[in-house]
């Protein structure tokens, strides 16, 4: 089963992009060196994936999902960072009652940094595919 953390590498190279891409990336990367650095064993795979060519029409992410999509039963749930590495309020989440209950509960733990909500719509283009599909995002 998969777990997959993402955001993506490019922006326009005249605008100010640099916070709202680059820093999910840097958000997903640290993220798991976290996990790796407490020592802790995931029963699931976490997978970081650094998507290229967002800014373009999404073609990184339409590439890595065509190449996947066949294996989307093994995907319990996909993550992407992309609003930027500005102080977390929470998560917004897309799928059932259920997951969205133990996302809910999960984000009891991040009450120490203030950021447990859980808004109603999530949307990403890097993940549009796999949410469109019914994994959770």
């Amino acid at each position: 089963q998969v777990v997959l953390v993402s955001g993506h590498l490019d922006s326009w190279d005249v605008g100010q992009g640099a916070m709202d891409d680059g820093g999910g990336v840097f958000i997903s990367w640290e993220a798991l060196s976290l996990i790796k650095d407490l020592g802790l064993r995931p029963k699931r795979t976490l997978r970081l994936v650094l998507w290229t060519g967002e800014e373009q029409g999404g073609v990184g992410a339409k590439q890595y999902y065509q190449l996947h999509k066949e294996n989307i039963s093994n995907f319990d749930i996909v993550m992407e960072s992309d609003e930027g590495t500005f102080q977390p309020s929470g998560l917004g989440f897309a799928g059932s009652a259920e997951a969205r209950d133990i996302v809910r509960e999960i984000m009891t733990l991040l009450q120490p940094i203030n950021a447990t909500d859980v808004y109603d719509t999530a949307d990403g283009t890097d993940i549009a595919f796999w949410m469109r599909d019914g994994v959770p995002g």
